[in-house]
């Protein structure tokens, strides 16, 4: 995709969805909150659009012009069409978001259309005609089937982004990167390596705490930073259902143990929460508890 907006697609209001522009395969979104940081901004977005479909971009641009938009490139025009008619006005970071066709498709689709018709075209003139063998056109294999979208899990991810405890966090993180940017590089760098050892020294090495264990009502979290607190925890934890209660390790920093009382709680949790970003540097993992 090109790095411009006048060269990835031009945008449309809001007004004018399924007037005048024909769907595509791109959604041009906006009234966005323009707090959220970019890579938060296009992680949650990922999150809430991928259940209507296979997501192949999100563009959001940091420039004044284009704070608070966004696009939503996805394989197939039913699936951004099916999108934009659940989602308009959807209350997303505390505003309702605005949905439309954009006006151009994403270069990333109009690249593949041509590079498709350009193979096809290359293969038919480079053949020469047998009279026993004729050679078949290539077949293009139709995308992956996406499962059904899980919609509890769906609505619980919705209600997340809309929580004040998500949005306070997300005011703290950007509050937190700030400082840390104005931290001495020697400070910035010795605080960084911190945070990346107390959670190596948890297991070995960070990749082995992805490993899935047996479904219970206990989450394991780790890669938390040091100064996290259990009213900190609380706040994300609670508003699940089945909640109980935060345990953390003394003497082992960066680690906790949350309880519910069903397994089925625990489980939205840890779909929900696993890869939240905690801080600026640290992005929490949850995994069940091993019995």
């Amino acid at each position: 995709m090109s790095n411009t907006t006048d060269n990835v697609m031009t945008t449309t209001t809001t007004s004018s969805v399924g007037n005048s522009i024909p769907p595509n395969h791109t959604l041009y979104v906006n009234n966005l909150n323009g707090k959220i940081k970019k890579q938060q901004l296009r992680k949650s977005l990922y999150n809430l659009f991928v259940s209507y479909g296979r997501v192949i971009g999100i563009i959001a641009m940091k420039g004044v012009k284009m704070r608070g938009q966004a696009f939503i490139v996805f394989d197939d025009i039913q699936n951004s069409t099916t999108a934009l008619r659940s989602l308009q006005g959807l209350m997303f970071y505390g505003k309702p978001m605005h949905l439309s066709y954009a006006k151009r498709d994403s270069d990333a689709i109009r690249f593949s259309k041509e590079q498709i018709a350009e193979k096809t075209a290359a293969l038919a003139a480079t053949s020469q005609p047998e009279p026993k063998q004729r050679k078949e056109k290539p077949r293009i294999p139709p995308p992956p089937s996406q499962p059904p979208p899980d919609r509890a899990l769906h609505e619980q991810h919705i209600a997340l982004m809309n929580s004040e405890e998500v949005n306070r966090t997300a005011i703290a993180i950007a509050a937190a990167e700030a400082e840390l940017q104005e931290l001495p590089l020697r400070d910035r760098t010795r605080r960084i390596q911190s945070v990346i050892a107390a959670q190596t020294t948890l297991v070995g090495t960070a990749v082995p705490m992805m490993t899935e264990v047996q479904t219970n009502s206990t989450l394991f979290a780790t890669n938390l930073p040091n100064e996290t607190t259990r009213e900190a925890l609380e706040m994300l934890f609670r508003q699940f259902s089945g909640y109980c209660d935060v345990r953390l390790v003394p003497g082992r920093e960066g680690i906790a143990f949350i309880d519910f009382d069903n397994e089925g709680g625990a489980a939205s949790a840890k779909d929900a929460l696993n890869g939240f970003k905690i801080s600026a540097t640290n992005a929490m993992s949850v995994t069940f508890a091993k019995k």
